[in-house]
């Protein structure tokens, strides 16, 4: 009795199997495409322009002159240009911890609810001004700070007490710009908290009962640790957009009284639309690119020991 041995054909030549890897790369490629082309026309090129202006006098129907570092000096030399840079900060240093804090025990109070329909309904009531349009939020706010038929004014005269400017007062405007972003915008820091809370076993929670941890022990060893990764994120991002605040401040102060509410993000309008200074502009929204970054690089790498992933 004699037996072959015979080889079975391989399923699928090798040629084949480039040809399906191959075919599957450029369906990759085809699919990012339009992602891509996207991001070269509208984030690639703009910087690329806005990094060859900081360096040049540019004139649309004059002469181009290459300038170097002189567009950058002349920012840094400029008092209104530190005194947006101040108050852009200042701005920030008012708005982020408080709204922070805020919207923190908002969600501890929305999470505490036994009903999900209850917590929904009050997540969809938060976020909502979240929805509106910055334009919107700042008009509606015009009429709460108004001195003669405000709101605010108002409420103040109940108590018998004197009209206050509050967005004419070079004391009071750039806190009172502050208060609005700080009463209006955490929305979505609160629907980030409620997830985040949400997520925490209870299981945890009972343990620290049984062995005896009180209200606030449970929170400060517990909630607090496991919450730190929403938290640097709330903080990160909410730093990046008070730093780049200029709605309220357009519609609002237009940068006044005195420059008390000059910040970064309306310095370069004003450079770029009054005094057509493109190369000033774009060297002070760059300054603000590298000041941001640098901040948030600070930021992670120093909170980044007591975050829990």
């Amino acid at each position: 009795m004699t037996t072959t041995n015979q080889v079975r054909p391989a399923l699928t030549k090798p040629g084949r199997q480039l040809k399906y890897a191959t075919m599957d790369k450029l369906w990759g490629y085809l699919l990012i495409a339009p992602f891509m082309v996207f991001f070269i026309v509208f984030v690639l090129v703009p910087y690329g322009m806005a990094i060859w202006l900081s360096f040049v006098d540019w004139h649309p129907r004059g002469i181009t002159k290459f300038v170097g570092l002189q567009n950058y000096i002349t920012v840094a030399s400029t008092s209104v240009a530190r005194k947006a840079l101040l108050n852009s900060f200042l701005y920030a240093l008012m708005v982020v911890p408080i709204s922070t804090v805020v919207s923190l025990v908002t969600a501890m109070l929305i999470a505490s609810l036994r009903s999900r329909a209850l917590r929904s309904f009050f997540q969809a009531t938060f976020y909502l001004p979240g929805v509106i349009s910055g334009l919107a939020v700042a008009i509606i706010w015009r009429f709460v700070f108004d001195f003669h038929i405000g709101v605010l004014n108002h409420l103040i005269s109940l108590l018998s007490l004197k009209p206050v400017n509050w967005l004419g007062n070079v004391y009071t405007a750039l806190p009172s710009l502050a208060g609005m972003a700080i009463l209006s915008g955490n929305g979505v820091a609160v629907i980030i908290f409620c997830a985040a809370l949400l997520s925490i076993p209870t299981d945890l929670y009972d343990a620290a009962a049984v062995d005896g941890a009180n209200f606030w022990r449970k929170h400060w060893s517990i909630t607090l640790p496991l919450l730190t990764p929403a938290l640097l994120y709330v903080v990160v991002v909410s730093t990046l957009g008070a730093l780049q605040v200029f709605v309220p401040v357009f519609v609002l102060t237009r940068g006044g009284p005195v420059y008390a509410t000059m910040t970064v993000g309306y310095y370069i309008y004003n450079q770029l639309i009054f005094y057509a200074s493109t190369g000033t502009a774009s060297a002070a929204g760059l300054l603000l690119l590298i000041a941001t970054i640098g901040l948030t690089i600070f930021q992670f790498r120093r909170f980044s020991q007591v975050v829990e992933f």
